[in-house]
């Protein structure tokens, strides 16, 4: 059967692969194991494409659009000017730009030698601050990167902030790097270098710190200056990215093909071999067909010692919705604290327009981290019940992606406008009047025993002082009253964002329960359903007419032997590998 039409790095390896596990598929087809075929063929979809998705983030004005012009030595993306969406820039005979998506994704192709190798570039707009929207919209890219690239200024050093971001980072990618960018211009380059590794070494984060200069890069690739070229410290970059990183990534795909031979070569190789005992020797029919039933015997078994995985999934599932759920109602009881704090400080109707971009950035930020931790106890459950089954079933997990937030941070609305901030200046002069009138009633009346007149000297200063005492206190009161209408209005917001976000959790949850689920149902049956089909070929043998069975005969031991000949391929693998 024809191999599907590589989109990443062709290499005699990659195609080796892909023979092997075709030819492997064609077996498969042949005994009727589709099951196995699907498996196959997935692998083969993950062998065909072996291009490394690197995400480009990092704060404005760092000179992130410049280092992916460097790597790719062309101007595919604009320089001093704010990127909208993202823009995917991957390789192509010449530079073409198509618009956003569906996805709101750019697509860029250009001739680049490292986007040749196998490396698709996702330039992302910069960060204007590591809580922002813009942040946390990049936070949803991680689930198709296979590498970050979290670019920073050579003037300063890593904020206690994008050291938390780079943490966030490093939760929903396992491969980020650091690049110092713009070491030109900054002559103490590297004592910043130096108190960045101790930054990152002191929060646990063991990640490279690349020094580059994409000006100098820039101006030795105009002027065909290699010194100024070597100097910028973009090519020891490129090295990084295609030496370390594609050569990881072909190491894992050529696992797991040995894994994939493995596995389902042995299946097929016991039903072959039972079949072909049976065929060679119809009188030890019966032997066989014992030994097929204590087979299945042994698969009911192992069924049943692995049944209780069902009670693992639902205390893990219901455990699993309760830490979501408890961190989640933690967060917005902490950030309902914070913003009552911050009322409390001054008059809110001031400054609510800063306070509500300022309480909009927090909960971003808080849910993000909420449902990165929904997705890595997924993860986690999804390994604890794969731990129920045999070895070779242990690492046979389906992919569980739930931390994207796209359209959760827009599902909650916004904070209401203070009505106390509507007070007039007539409502005041109102006041005013009234507490004067009150004092000249007063002390005139007052001062008329002493033979005064009722307006006078006296009972004027008095409704003076008792007419400013009244506004005082009016001010006071409606300050008061703003404060009240404020922390009213940010618990009304945050009961809106824990309905709706708890809503879209648990959905998200049970998504997963779902998915866990049918994996290791499927899992379970498929094992049982092994020693079925080798007990039902057992019965089918028995009738068979002699010169029916002499062909069947051969064709298993073709197969056989077209089995072991795979293998055998796939094991030089490893070798061709290393070499």
């Amino acid at each position: 059967m024809s191999a599907p039409a590589l989109v990443g790095k062709v290499t005699d390896t990659t195609a080796t692969m892909i023979e092997i596990l075709s030819e492997l598929q064609s077996v498969t087809d042949a005994v009727g194991r589709t099951d196995l075929s699907r498996r196959l063929a997935a692998s083969t979809r993950r062998v065909g494409d072996d291009r490394l998705r690197i995400v480009v983030t990092g704060e404005s004005r760092a000179g992130l659009s410049s280092i992916v012009n460097a790597l790719v030595a062309a101007d595919v993306s604009p320089v001093g000017q704010h990127t909208p969406a993202p823009a995917v820039i991957e390789h192509g005979e010449r530079v073409t730009r198509t618009p956003a998506r569906r996805d709101a994704l750019t697509t860029v192709t250009t001739p680049a030698e490292l986007l040749a190798a196998g490396i698709v570039l996702v330039d992302t707009p910069g960060l204007n601050g590591v809580e922002s929207r813009s942040a946390a919209a990049t936070l949803d890219l991680l689930p198709t990167a296979d590498a970050v690239l979290f670019v920073t200024d050579a003037a300063r050093e890593l904020s206690a902030a994008d050291v938390r971001y780079l943490k966030q980072l490093q939760a929903g990618c396992a491969v980020v790097a650091c690049v110092i960018n713009k070491i030109d211009a900054n002559p103490r380059w590297a004592d910043v270098q130096r108190a960045n590794r101790k930054l990152l070494t002191d929060a646990g984060l063991d990640l490279p710190l690349l020094p580059v200069s994409a000006a100098t890069h820039r101006a030795g690739h105009r002027d065909s200056d290699n010194g100024k070229i070597v100097e910028s410290g973009v090519p020891q970059l490129t090295g990084y990215l295609r030496d370390h990183l594609l050569g990881r990534a072909a190491l894992l795909a050529r696992e797991s093909v040995i894994n994939d031979v493995r596995v389902v070569s042995d299946q097929v190789t016991l039903a072959l071999n039972s079949e072909l005992t049976r065929l060679q020797d119809p009188q030890r029919d019966l032997v066989a067909r014992a030994n097929l039933e204590q087979a299945r015997q042994a698969a009911v078994a192992l069924r049943k010692r692995t049944s209780n995985w069902p009670y693992a999934l639902g205390d893990g599932v219901t455990e699993l919705n309760v830490a979501v759920e408890h961190d989640l109602r933690n967060r917005l009881r902490a950030l309902i604290r914070e913003a009552e704090h911050d009322i409390a400080k001054a008059d809110p109707s001031k400054r609510w327009a800063q306070f509500n971009t300022w309480l909009d950035d927090r909960i971003n930020t808080e849910l993000t981290e909420n449902f990165l931790l929904a997705q890595r106890l997924s993860v986690e459950l999804a390994g604890t019940v794969a731990s129920r089954f045999a070895d070779e079933e242990r690492h046979s997990v389906p992919r569980i992606r739930i931390a994207d937030t796209t359209g959760v941070l827009d599902g909650y609305g916004q904070l209401e406008e203070l009505e106390s901030a509507k007070g007039s200046v007539p409502q005041r002069a109102v006041s005013a009047l009234r507490g004067s009138y009150s004092g000249v009633l007063m002390i005139g009346v007052a001062t008329t025993l002493a033979g005064l007149a009722l307006v006078n000297p006296w009972s004027i200063a008095a409704g003076l002082l008792l007419g400013g005492h009244t506004v005082w206190e009016d001010v006071k009161n409606m300050k008061a009253r703003r404060q009240l209408e404020a922390k009213i209005a940010v618990g009304k917001l945050m009961d809106e964002v824990s309905f709706q976000v708890g809503k879209e959790s648990k959905q998200r949850l049970r998504e997963v329960q779902r998915t866990l689920r049918d994996h290791f149902t499927e899992v379970a049956e498929q094992r049982a359903a092994v020693a079925d089909a080798a007990i039902a070929d057992a019965a089918r043998a028995v009738d068979q007419h002699e010169g029916d069975r002499r062909d069947r005969v051969s064709a298993v031991a073709a197969d056989l032997e077209r089995l072991q000949r795979i293998r055998v391929r796939a094991a030089h693998l490893v070798g061709d590998g290393a070499a």
